[in-house]
């Protein structure tokens, strides 16, 4: 390949990973005007364009000099722009190669290639990474073995144990039928699972009866699809007899705001669901509209693994006096996210954007929700292969406190 044209598209890859270019790009919540000339008052593009180039040069040539192998300079444009998400020191803003963006947008619609599980971070002195929040009912992770609390040291012969989340996730997703070995971490005991990647289909929300009047709805996280199951399920469970409601959000990971916020607006009067705040203090509210059509009494269930949408659900309800959260501090996930395709190319950035504050203006990032009634789950229910509804002690709690 020629030099200059290496360079040229190594340095336009860097670039765009960092300035953005100009005008309207798309994202997968809304769409994201920024400033015409794309930078940060004050920043020279010029300068950093010179310097960016100057030190890639440099780079390439003491590879082209000195490098044994062959070089694979896709994977090095791959490598550079993961890097200069990575130097922002934010786990949540990652850089997605073609594919990996291909798979990032089906996931949010509830389908894509994977082993069927949801993941959330480690939180831990000694790891960082990922850990396995739920394996969803009939997924291959299922099948295999792999539970609740197996953090993962290596996917696909890569070290994850200090991975961010997006990029250990990324690696789990692949090709339809495909192969990943995985080694997790349970207890002090070290685990390796060889998983099938399928197409899953995630049913986000599961409801049921758990008394005669009472319904339970569980979300497992906030996708595209999530809005239209809970309005299927609570519908049905209306038909059954459901004049109370456990919204169960244990384990959620979060997702879309929209999403989160539809489900809002079906219990809150016309009034402020969440809004965000960017770096130049510009705000964008997400307000219920519908005045509140269901106004049946309500708790909601949270725990340490609650986090980001799941968390604005909560946040809401709590600061309206619409329910009673039961449980544990949520995770504190306070800001948000926005997923750009990168102008002209197959590849994108998610990058945070804003942070995100309840109706009582408090941004819960690095906190976490404080439930109305703190109720931490029972070691017994946490060692049992088959919990039942009777070992859950926190949702007996939530039954407890609406049949008062």
């Amino acid at each position: 390949m020629d030099n200059k044209l290496f360079l040229k598209g190594l340095i336009c890859g860097v670039l765009l990973a960092v300035l953005l270019g100009g005008g309207v790009f798309f994202a997968k919540t809304l769409i994201f005007d920024r400033d015409p000339d794309g930078v940060v008052e004050g920043d020279d593009p010029k300068t950093f364009d010179e310097k960016a180039l100057k030190q890639i040069q440099l780079l390439r040539d003491s590879i082209r000099s000195s490098y044994l192998y062959e070089v694979d300079e896709q994977a090095m444009l791959d490598e550079i722009s993961r890097g200069v998400m990575k130097s922002l020191g934010d786990p949540y803003s990652v850089y997605y190669t073609a594919s990996e963006y291909e798979d990032m947008l089906n996931s949010t619609d509830g389908t894509y290639y994977g082993i069927g599980v949801s993941v959330v971070p480690v939180n831990s002195e000694k790891l960082t990474g990922a850990k396995v929040n739920k394996a969803f009912s009939g997924s291959p992770a299922e099948e295999v073995g792999l539970e609740s609390g197996d953090i993962f040291l290596k996917i696909a012969g890569t070290d994850v144990s200090k991975m961010s989340l997006s990029d250990a996730a990324a690696l789990i997703r692949g090709e339809l039928n495909s192969y990943v070995d995985i080694v997790i971490l349970r207890g002090s005991e070290e685990l390796n699972f060889h998983v099938q990647r399928r197409k899953i289909e995630i049913d986000t929300v599961i409801g049921k009866m758990v008394t005669d009047d009472i319904g339970y709805i569980y979300v497992a996280e906030f996708d595209t699809i999530t809005y239209d199951q809970f309005n299927k399920i609570f519908a049905d469970l209306k038909k059954q007899g459901m004049k109370k409601l456990v919204l169960d959000l244990r384990g959620n990971p979060g997702g879309l705001i929209r999403s989160a916020s539809d489900i809002c607006d079906k219990f809150l009067d016309e009034g402020m669901i969440v809004y965000t705040k960017d770096k130049k203090g510009r705000s964008n509210e997400y307000r219920s509209k519908t005045g509140g059509d269901e106004k049946l009494p309500m708790v909601v269930l949270v725990d340490g693994n609650s986090a980001s949408a799941s968390e604005i659900v909560a946040g809401a309800l709590q600061a309206r006096n619409r329910a009673k959260i039961i449980g544990t501090t949520t995770y504190g996930k306070g800001i948000v996210q926005q997923v750009f395709n990168l102008p002209g190319q197959k590849d994108g950035i998610k990058v945070t954007v804003s942070s995100y504050f309840t109706p009582a203006d408090v941004c819960i990032h690095g906190i976490g929700i404080k439930p109305d009634i703190e109720v931490e789950l029972s070691e017994d229910y946490k060692n049992k292969k088959d919990p039942t509804d009777e070992d859950d002690n926190q949702l007996q709690a939530a039954i407890q406190e609406l049949m008062k």
